[in-house]
C-alpha cells in the first residue's frame, strides 16, 4: 500500500528502488535486507513528499508574489492617474490664486482712491443739497451731518463709508419721483402770504391761495414765490386733487421756468 500511495503522489525513480529490492532479497539474509529497503523505501517516500509540500508551497507562494505584484501595478497607475488629476487641481487653483492676488492689488489700488473720491461726493452731495429746492430742510441737513460724520469715523471702513453715501444719493433721488403737499405761509412777490405748498418731484416748488385764485411758482433766484399766471390755477388745483388722493392719473402741464 505504501509504494501504490508513493506511486500515485508524484513521479518517483521506482525501477532503481525495484532493483535494489530485488538485489537485497536474492542476497543472504533476505529478511534482515528485506527490512533495511523498508527503512530506504520509506526515507525515500518521506523526502519525496517533503519535496513535494515544498513545491506546493512555493507554488502557493509564487501565486500570491504574483497576485501582490498585480496589485502594486495597478495601485502604481490609480496613484499616477491621481498625481495627473491632482496637477490639473494645483495647476487651476494657481491660476485663481494669480488672479485673486491680481483683484487683491486692484482693490487695494481702488481703496486709496475711494476716501478722497468720498470727501469729494459727499461736497458734490452737500452743494446739491443747498442748491436745491428748498423742502424737508430739517431731514436733508441731517443726512448731510450724518455723512460728514461718517467721513471722519475712523472706525469704519471705505466700504462702508461707500455705503452710506451711495444710500444717501439714493434718498435724494427718489425725491425726484416724489411729491408732497403741506400749508405755511410763504413770501409771494415779497408779501408774506398763507399758501398750499405744492412740490412735484424735483421740478419745482408751486403755491396756491385759499381762495385758490392765486398761484405762484419759488424762484430760486431771489429764494421766494413769484405769482405765475393765471393758467396755472386749475392745473396746481388737479396737482393738488392728486397728491391728496394718491392717484396719479392725468397730465399736468406746469411751468419749469419762471412765468410772469
Amino acid at each position: 500500500m505504501k509504494y501504490k500511495h508513493y506511486l500515485n503522489n508524484g513521479p518517483m525513480p521506482v525501477m532503481p528502488l525495484l532493483a535494489l529490492l530485488v538485489f537485497l532479497c536474492a542476497t543472504p539474509h533476505a529478511h534482515a535486507n528485506q527490512t533495511d529497503a523498508q527503512k530506504i523505501m520509506d526515507q525515500t517516500i518521506t523526502v519525496e513528499t517533503n519535496a513535494q509540500e515544498r513545491q506546493a508551497q512555493w507554488v502557493s507562494k509564487r501565486a500570491a508574489i504574483l497576485d501582490e505584484i498585480r496589485q502594486l501595478k495597478n495601485e502604481n497607475l490609480w496613484l499616477s492617474f491621481q498625481e495627473k488629476k491632482y496637477s490639473r487641481y494645483v495647476s487651476a487653483m494657481e491660476g485663481k490664486i494669480e488672479e485673486l492676488q491680481r483683484i487683491k492689488t486692484e482693490l487695494e489700488r481702488l481703496e486709496q482712491d475711494l476716501e478722497p473720491l468720498l470727501y469729494e461726493l459727499v461736497d458734490k452731495f452737500t452743494k446739491q443739497v443747498f442748491n436745491d429746492l428748498p423742502f424737508l430742510k430739517d431731514e436733508r441737513n441731517r443726512r448731510i451731518t450724518f455723512l460728514n460724520k461718517t467721513l471722519d469715523d475712523h472706525t469704519l471702513s471705505n466700504g462702508e463709508k461707500l455705503r452710506r453715501v451711495l444710500e444717501a444719493m439714493e434718498v435724494e433721488t427718489a425725491y425726484g419721483r416724489s411729491t408732497e403737499l403741506f400749508e405755511t405761509r410763504v413770501q409771494l412777490d415779497g408779501e408774506e402770504t398763507e399758501v398750499t405748498v405744492l412740490r412735484a418731484g424735483r421740478l419745482g416748488l408751486y403755491c396756491l391761495t385759499p381762495n385758490r385764485a392765486t398761484a405762484g411758482k419759488y424762484d430760486p433766484q431771489t429764494k421766494e414765490y413769484v405769482t405765475i399766471q393765471s393758467d396755472f390755477v386749475q392745473p396746481l388745483i388737479q396737482l393738488e386733487t392728486m397728491i391728496k388722493h394718491k392717484r396719479f392719473t392725468n397730465f399736468v402741464f406746469l411751468p419749469v421756468k419762471e412765468t410772469r
